[in-house]
């Protein structure tokens, strides 16, 4: 176990997040694959990412796409072998990089052997999962036994014709969700979590964690009366049976207590992590489970277009109502949602990644965010997600998730240098011949990739590691804070949940571990971000900056060239270079930029 100037490893790295169908195909069928991760891990080493977590790779008919799994305990042929898996850890681990699997708890593939057998009620798989008789209409045909509808859209209770009963299924059909209240499906998935320990893996993020369990009684759920929704929708209705059950804590438990036991086995912590979108005073439970729950307020609730305030306020949310215990683990993009930079504007994408990779937490970075990679435009004939499909030619575009997943821009090379084949499974975006990893590496002007290498770099710092994080200047436009080693007695390594805000300047402290060297202690660093739609220019020498001049450390590509908008020109604080000495009293920042200054 960490002591307590040592912070444990998923507190001091950032995540990468890797979708292996998209990354780096190495044997041209036009799908990444696990070899294409190893030959690109030296890249990975110049991110000065920490750890990389992977989307499903598991044995799967890929109807949604690995997360409808058919063998938890080996790899899809289309991705490798455990052999390509053990090589990829071994190189990982080479090069400090832990790994981070899926796990996929929920439900798994009906064509799984455990789903076979319970059709067949075969002993013991016949409760595997949560059949039901359901009801008869008029004419003594089969219906559903309540109105529970599936995330994706529809009634989430298949009949099967051989069984003679429901299922309950939480998303597409062909994902019957598993039956948590059989001790037997409990020590199935204890077997899958040891397994993956056991051959090296350091986390886990848990897939659909608010679904594992669902009311046995079987009511009706009430109707959300959101307006526009019609009564196919998921958020037709309040899903206060089929989220969030009790039961959840004690299943989570059981798998953190497995990692437990394998890090005092061989003395590697474990990390895990919870895929949530729930408010933090629910989310915020599963600290007490043994695990982390992701943040994804900025990856819901942040909408275009953006303002310092309304960041603001989502981040102080978190920190406001995280517990003594807890630590952020920050997402502002991620498979399931539209690229950064299509969202909010590819001017914002440097500012956003200031963001994510200066705040007080782990940031969690999705593939091509570092580059600023769009999303790609894709007709309803192309459409593989069933998420899309499902909602039919006129609404897909509002819920497919091929968009965000699009193959990783290599080079300027056909398909991206992502594949040698001669077509990738998804189309790749049409700006990959000048937005690249080669491009943006070699080019002598900073780039957005060379950038977030260097926020990296930075964030290894002690101020950014342990430190507070105190909220300056906000407006409309700027968003400011001060990152910095609390200098007071140990006392204060708390949370300051009572300091209050009282104006756009005030205070909100976060406290963080004291440092071990007197000349760390001392290192105080400003943050000023501009995600309005126009330049600001303001006074941030107040407090608690308290200081009238800064040292660049790091700044935006708008501002490193001199006008926002990634060097377009502008009305901008003009050319900033590192090591510049500026003043803070009358600073000007350009829309979309960003400037980290260490205080002098």
């Amino acid at each position: 176990m960490a002591t307590e100037k040592e912070l444990e490893w998923w507190k001091t790295c950032i995540i990468y997040q890797l979708y292996p169908r998209s990354f780096c195909d190495s044997n041209g069928d036009g799908i990444g694959d696990l070899k294409g991760v190893t030959s690109k891990l030296d890249y990975l080493e110049y991110l000065k990412v920490g750890a990389i977590w992977f989307n499903p790779f598991f044995p799967s008919p890929m109807k949604d796409f690995g997360y409808d799994v058919s063998e938890y305990c080996d790899i899809d042929p289309i991705f490798g072998s455990l052999d390509d898996f053990d090589d990829l850890v071994t190189q990982a681990h080479k090069r400090g990089l832990k790994i981070i699997v899926d796990l996929v708890a929920n439900h798994t593939s009906d064509q799984h052997p455990w789903f076979q057998k319970s059709c067949l009620r075969q002993p013991p798989y016949d409760d595997y999962y949560i059949w039901r008789d359901g009801k008869r209409d008029e004419e003594g045909k089969p219906v559903p036994p309540n109105n529970w509808l599936s995330v994706f859209g529809g009634t989430a209770w298949r009949w099967h014709e051989g069984r003679g009963q429901y299922y309950y299924t939480a998303f597409i059909p062909e994902q019957p969700d598993l039956n948590y209240r059989n001790h037997l499906v409990v020590q199935e998935m204890n077997k899958v979590v040891r397994f993956w320990l056991e051959r090296g893996v350091d986390g886990l993020r848990v897939d659909a964690v608010e679904q594992l369990f669902e009311a046995e009684h079987l009511q009706d759920e009430p109707r959300s009366h959101q307006p526009g929704v019609p009564p196919f929708q998921f958020e037709y209705l309040q899903h206060i049976y089929t989220r969030g059950q009790p039961e959840i804590g004690d299943l989570v438990r059981g798998w953190k207590a497995i990692m437990d036991e394998v890090e005092r086995k061989d003395g590697q912590p474990r990390f895990m992590v919870v895929e949530t979108y729930d408010l933090p005073e629910t989310r915020n439970r599963f600290y007490d489970y043994g695990s982390n729950p992701f943040n994804h307020d900025m990856v819901d609730e942040l909408k275009a277009p953006l303002s310092g305030t309304s960041i603001r306020a989502l981040i102080q949310k978190e920190y406001d109502n995280l517990p003594e215990h807890g630590w952020p683990t920050f997402v502002i993009g991620n498979h399931d949602r539209e690229r950064v930079s299509s969202k909010f504007g590819e001017q914002y994408s440097d500012a956003l990644n200031m963001l994510l990779l200066t705040l007080r937490g782990t940031p969690c970075t999705y593939y091509g965010e570092e580059l600023a990679m769009g999303s790609i435009e894709v007709t309803f004939e192309q459409t593989q997600d069933p998420w899309g499909r499902n909602y039919g030619s006129e609404r897909y575009r509002e819920f497919s998730r091929d968009p965000c997943r699009s193959p990783m821009q290599w080079d300027s090379s056909k398909h991206a240098g992502f594949t040698t084949g001669s077509s990738p499974w998804l189309p790749v975006h049409p700006d990959h011949t000048m937005r690249n990893v080669k491009t943006q590496r070699d080019s002598p002007q900073q780039t957005p990739v060379q950038l977030y290498s260097a926020l990296a770099s930075l964030r290894q710092r002690p101020a950014f590691q342990r430190g507070r994080l105190l909220f300056s200047l906000t407006d409309h436009n700027v968003l400011s804070y001060v990152r910095e080693l609390p200098v007071s007695s140990p006392t204060t390594h708390h949370h300051d949940h009572h300091q209050q805000n009282k104006g756009a300047d005030a205070e909100k402290k976060v406290d963080g571990d004291r440092g071990e060297e007197e000349e760390d202690e001392k290192e105080r660093y400003l943050v000023v971000l501009n995600f309005g739609p126009q330049s600001s220019k303001n006074d941030y020498s107040g407090s608690p900056v308290n200081c009238g001049k800064g040292v660049v450390v790091a700044a935006t590509c708008g501002a490193v060239m001199g006008g926002g908008s990634g060097g377009g020109g502008g009305d901008g604080c003009g050319a900033v270079v590192k090591g510049l000495e500026m003043s803070l009293q009358e600073l000007e920042l350009a829309s979309g930029d960003g400037i980290v200054f260490k205080l002098v």
